[in-house]
């Protein structure tokens, strides 16, 4: 053996030796009494915690105390016996631990404020204010001290003192813009909202990139008409002060968008457009924002704007375009409130309706017909032939003109999403064609091409139709497919439909299929055709659970057609001659509307919706009708 060799063997034999050492005496410590009475401690420790967070105080104390006489010193011991004398009203035990624990930190200016809001909570305010005048006075310019201070107060519910700290924090350290955020939030808390306000313009002042984040703050206030009132009147005086500061002009405008006020809020962007010479974009934002909360005459006015200044082509098309938007659906608006108070209608009477809806709506077809031909080839031109489509079909039930536009949609590979919509509607255009094998060759192409979001809403076309056809084994399948993505908005609609189609098989095949027929006509506006069919179920079917379901289809079709007293008479069937049925709300739900938005009776509209409240207090329309009574009396305002 080499020299070398040797070495390496001894030191093999070392560090085996080294090993066995260690077993030997990890060992020894895990059965000694000090190893095991640590563990002990961590036990008791983890037991008085637990004891905490379930509120145990008593008992949390008692564990704390024994384990103070094996570590007098323990930092955490310390501080869960202060915490629990202090939860038991024990004041003087914990103001005696924070002595004890200052003598060994006496510089601790956390103990300090501690023991201050331990005297506060004893009732000795005096002693209290004494204290934190000591933890103040170590550095009046230290901005910490006067949080440390302050935070004691806040926990104590004592909001005004709490604010005279931070105020005297700013006088001390001559800093108006500290604690700004802190005394917005305790000025809240005490309802005192121009101070909340005036705290946040301070902040903007100090730094402008902060206008989100302080709307964002002041958003959680400004749900009371008083507090937003109370803002305004701080940020107007501020704008008056400084007129041509952005970030103050745009907050004041954020709370006229707040409270509605949308006209005020669009002369506050004129100003912001002319100040940044935006040249109409600050305008056309505003427009934006103000079509997405729904405000379309004030949208309409911004693009209109925009529009015929002409002073900023790349956002030309889209201003025409929000214009075309915000004018359709305000046609849509008048043309909803046009048919809702029409008088009793016939066969003719709907003729008339759609000829005046396309009167309505003329302007905004013209307008889109415009954008078609000024941008060909492009999304612009494809949106708005699909909006011409969506016109044609849903308002005209022009089948053919509306088909066209879809077709349109289908050649221009713009946008994606629009040819998969477009796509969906020529297939509900076939539908109310009547020409069902078409339907399903359309939505079978779609589901080869769409993304997975798409994939339900075409499987529930295609289960519908399959219902339409009486093919209900195959329409259940799907449905039950769907239902299962209760992540996916079509989930709800896919459970009614299957369980209809489940709960009503027992009727028979015939009760069922002659329901599904009816169901077509109506979703192929033959309405007519459709109440004549759900009539003769009634009659024919009168023994089987398909009857409520097709008094209530009945009812529908009545409102459709402006029956509105034989609408009444159903709705009031079903509620007095099917003491069992499950929809006996809705049709009291549905007696309320017809008279609350038809007929104009407030008074009968209340009694109706009352009905709900007393009769149904289980039902999900609960708080939908206790609403509309707020609104009627006039409580809401």
């Amino acid at each position: 053996m080499t020299k070398t060799d040797r070495q390496i063997f001894h030191w093999h034999i070392s560090r085996s030796a080294r090993r066995a050492l260690c077993t030997l005496l990890c060992a020894w410590l895990l059965g000694s009494p000090a190893f095991s009475q640590q563990d002990d401690s961590a036990a008791k420790l983890k037991l008085a915690q637990s004891f905490e967070r379930a509120g145990e105080w008593e008992k949390a104390a008692t564990i704390y105390e024994s384990l103070l006489e094996i570590d007098p010193e323990g930092f955490v011991v310390l501080d869960g016996l202060r915490r629990s004398y202090t939860e038991m009203n024990e004041y003087d035990k914990a103001i005696n631990l924070v002595h004890r624990q200052l003598r060994e930190n006496p510089s601790d200016e956390s103990l300090l404020s501690a023991l201050g809001g331990l005297y506060d909570l004893a009732g000795k305010t005096a002693t209290a204010d004494s204290v934190w005048h000591v933890v103040l006075g170590r550095d009046r310019q230290n901005a910490n001290l006067y949080r440390l201070v302050a935070a004691q107060l806040i926990d104590h519910r004592e909001y005004e003192r709490a604010i005279q700290i931070y105020l005297e924090g700013r006088e001390s350290t001559k800093n108006q813009m500290l604690f700004l955020e802190e005394l917005a939030s305790l000025y809240g808390a005490l309802h005192q909202y121009e101070a909340v306000a005036s705290e946040y313009v301070k902040l903007i002042r100090s730094n402008p990139q902060q206008v989100s984040t302080v709307e964002a703050r002041l958003s959680s206030f400004t749900g009371r008409e008083e507090a937003r009132r109370a803002a305004l009147v701080v940020v107007q005086k501020e704008v008056r002060q400084t007129p041509e500061q952005i970030p103050i002009l745009s907050l004041l405008a954020w709370l006229y968008m707040d409270g509605k006020e949308y006209d005020a809020a669009l002369e506050q962007y004129r100003l912001i457009d002319r100040i940044t010479k935006a040249n109409g974009h600050e305008i056309f934002q505003f427009g934006q924002r103000a079509a997405q909360e729904r405000a379309y005459a004030v949208s309409a006015k911004a693009f209109r704007e925009v529009v015929e200044k002409h002073e900023r082509q790349d956002i030309l098309p889209l201003a025409r375009l929000g214009y075309a938007r915000a004018l359709e659906e305000l046609s849509a608006e008048n043309d909803t409130v046009a048919q809702l108070f029409r008088g009793t209608s016939t066969t003719s009477s709907e003729n008339a309706r759609v000829s005046e809806s396309q009167q309505t709506f003329q302007g905004v077809l013209a307008l889109y017909g415009g954008l078609t031909r000024d941008y060909p080839n492009t999304d612009i031109a494809m949106q708005a032939f699909f909006r011409i489509g969506t016109i044609r079909f849903d308002r005209f039930f022009d089948l053919n003109g509306a088909s066209a536009a879809f077709d349109t949609v289908r050649r221009l590979p713009q946008n994606g999403n629009l040819v998969y919509e477009a796509t969906m509607n020529l297939g509900e255009i076939q539908t109310a064609r009547n020409d069902l094998v078409r339907a399903h060759r359309e939505y079978g192409q779609l589901l080869k091409i769409v993304p997975e979001p798409y994939r339900d809403r075409v499987l529930f076309r295609i289960a519908e139709l399959d219902y339409f056809e009486a093919r209900f084994d195959t329409a259940a399948g799907s449905l039950q497919r769907i239902s299962m993505n209760l992540a996916n908005d079509l989930a709800n609609d896919a459970l009614q439909l299957l369980y209809f189609i489940q709960e009503n098989r027992a009727a028979g095949q015939e009760a069922l299929a002659e329901f599904a027929h009816a169901d077509l006509l109506a979703r192929q506006r033959k309405y007519s055709e459709a109440l004549a069919l759900f009539e003769s179920v009634t009659k024919r079917f009168a023994a089987t659970p398909l009857l409520d379901d097709a008094m209530m289809r009945t009812g529908d079709l009545h409102l459709l057609l402006n029956e509105t007293d034989s609408a009444l008479v159903v709705f009031g069937r079903i509620i007095n001659d099917m003491p069992t049925s499950i929809l006996r709300d809705r049709a009291q739900m549905k007696i309320g509307e017809v008279y609350e938005v038809r007929l104009k009776d407030k008074h009968k509209a209340i009694e109706a919706y009352e009905a709900v409240l007393a009769n149904y207090p289980t039902s999900l329309f609960v708080e939908e009708a206790r609403k509309k009574i707020r609104v009627l009396r006039g409580d809401s305002i």
